[in-house]
């Protein structure tokens, strides 16, 4: 059995938006492997469990793709004040 925990401390609306793109892939958590959000006032623990390397490799795959997407997001609106490349570039 493979575990891991990930807990990821930031402003509040970064954790909120890392848990929305997150929440809906937890639910189709498989017999080999899945992860739990486990949200708190200033961090958002992830915990992740799988049968084997492959599938814990998979999880983690999922997670880092829609936590970069995130945290892309995140940090052009922040910079800019939108979510527009075009914004970024004005």
């Amino acid at each position: 059995m493979f575990q891991s925990k990930i807990e990821i401390k930031g402003k509040k609306e970064l954790l909120e938006a890392y848990k929305a793109a997150l929440e809906p892939e937890q639910n189709f958590e498989t017999q080999r492997a899945g992860y739990k959000l486990k949200p708190s006032k200033d961090k958002l623990t992830i915990n992740i469990t799988a049968k084997d390397a492959t599938s814990f490799r998979a999880v983690n795959s999922t997670l880092t793709g829609l936590m970069s997407i995130v945290w892309r997001v995140w940090k052009l609106k922040n910079e800019t004040g939108s979510t527009s490349r075009k914004a970024k570039r004005a």
